[in-house]
């Protein structure tokens, strides 16, 4: 993996460029600085996972690996660990196994092979078993996995503890663009400064907006000609009152679909993925007007 710092000629550059090396898969952002990858080699079949820091990209550790180099998923991160899941069966949606890790130093933890990750709260992880009667679920200690308590097959305080999770505003702090059109509320207002950086003519599928502030940042794709099914992928910034374009840049030089997410706001970054592979970071503290 490669971390990038400022390197363009923009008036608004990114901060850091982070290249996994191979197929960004995922990403979770732990809300105490880190950010958990998961990457893949398509062609090879194989996954590792990396951490690093949310404010400059710095690689904290990188290259975990299971033995299962591509039946392995990421669950989700809670109290300084993340986990890790398996499959019951390759090509099946089921999981099974969990492995849990310290987040900071990316150190094996604990594992167990037989159960399925529910998820985590309070300082324990919940976890279901297959047995012969049924589906019993079971309360781990995060620090061993060991069983702290046995539930059953009860399912309402489950239920309960997941109804808390949903209500916890674990996306504070993000915002995500939307699609700008004639019905936006916004559209009389922002049309003709939109249309100074694209040409709704060369727009196939959505185009991506969002306004922050005193920036607006907008997204879209256009066919490559020639070629059938295939687009490239524009990302701009742009100050709203002066209408400086402060940052252009194709960040997908060869896509087969318009519809896949492209960037968001978290707190004072903005973050997108270049081709696949590349996590980028502005910082919105430095922009220049």
């Amino acid at each position: 993996m490669k971390l990038f710092r400022r390197t363009t000629s923009h008036p608004w550059p990114p901060a850091w460029r982070l290249d996994a090396a191979g197929t960004l898969w995922r990403l979770k952002f732990s809300n105490t600085g880190l950010i958990l990858g998961e990457a893949r080699d398509l062609e090879a079949k194989t996954s590792w996972f990396f951490c690093c820091d949310e404010s400059d990209g710095r690689m904290l550790w990188t290259d975990l690996r299971l033995e299962e180099p591509w039946w392995v998923g990421l669950e989700d991160i809670d109290g300084g660990r993340f986990y890790l899941h398996g499959f019951r069966k390759p090509d099946m949606p089921q999981h099974v196994g969990i492995y849990a890790f310290d987040l900071e130093s990316g150190a094996p933890l604990w594992r167990n092979e037989e159960l399925a990750f529910l998820f985590a709260i309070d300082g324990s992880v919940y976890a279901s078993q297959q047995r012969f009667d049924g589906v019993y679920v079971l309360r781990l200690s995060p620090d061993d996995g060991s069983v702290v308590e046995e539930l059953g097959q009860q399912n309402e305080r489950v239920n309960t503890l997941r109804a808390i999770l949903n209500e916890q505003d674990s996306f504070a702090g993000y915002r995500y663009p939307e699609h700008f059109h004639e019905t936006h509320p916004e559209f009389s207002e922002l049309h003709q400064r939109v249309h100074t950086v694209v040409d709704p003519a060369v727009v196939a599928g959505n185009l991506d907006m969002l306004h922050d502030g005193s920036l607006l940042f907008l997204s879209w794709h256009e066919a490559l000609p020639g070629r059938q099914r295939s687009f490239k992928q524009e990302f701009a910034a742009l100050h709203v009152e002066s209408g400086t374009l402060l940052f252009q840049d194709t960040i997908v030089d060869d896509a087969t679909a318009t519809g896949v997410d492209s960037f968001f706001v978290k707190d004072n970054q903005l973050f997108y993925i270049k081709n696949y592979r590349t996590l980028t970071s502005h910082d919105l503290a430095s922009v220049p007007v």
